[in-house]
């Protein structure tokens, strides 16, 4: 399988980026370390972290870049435009709980408590970083609007590497632009 230079920040963050990916991603144990790995990273890296209450430093040339139709997924940008750093607010397990709620799906019928300290407490397992019933529920969740718009923004940027459209970026984390126009940007001739 293959994988990608993109660093996720917990168990329940690994598998979800994973399986949106459909490629193994490179684990840290926290949001230090991720931002870390991508500050020094000399090539193209994309990370994945909690909005903590204080985010980890950052290099200088990262700045942020939000939307107002991603209410909990926001993109910080490096002036280099080769390094990356997705924020989840406040943090996955209740990202994936609220975009749950939103599109009706009852947690029980893949096997998790709908209570977020609950479901918490299944996340925060090591199990979690390839938990079949969380891959069916994100499978679950793929048609959300903002699902849609991260996984398109992190697909085109893992797949696309140094060649990177910054435009194409926006119009993706948007929602200007879609799964087939991701299609065919990465499988056009041009």
């Amino acid at each position: 399988m293959k994988q990608y230079n993109v660093y996720p920040e917990c168990y329940v963050d690994t598998n979800f980026v994973s399986h949106i990916l459909g490629a193994t991603v490179k684990h840290k144990s926290s949001c230090n370390e991720v931002v870390k790995a991508i500050n020094h990273s000399d090539g193209f890296a994309v990370g994945v972290i909690d909005a903590d209450k204080r985010l980890p430093t950052m290099d200088n040339g990262f700045k942020l870049y939000s939307s107002d139709k991603n209410q909990h997924v926001s993109l910080y940008v490096h002036e280099d435009r080769k390094r990356f750093i997705f924020t989840v607010k406040p943090a996955m397990d209740q990202f994936i709980l609220e975009i749950a709620k939103d599109l009706g799906i009852d947690l029980h019928d893949y096997n998790f408590p709908s209570r977020l300290a609950d479901f918490k407490k299944r996340t925060k397992r090591v199990t979690a970083a390839d938990d079949p019933n969380l891959r069916r529920l994100f499978s679950a969740l793929e048609s959300h609007p903002e699902i849609e718009r991260f996984r398109n923004t992190l697909k085109y940027l893992v797949e696309k590497n140094l060649n990177i459209d910054y435009r194409l970026v926006i119009e993706f984390f948007e929602g200007e632009k879609n799964k087939q126009d991701l299609h065919e940007i990465l499988f056009s001739k041009y």
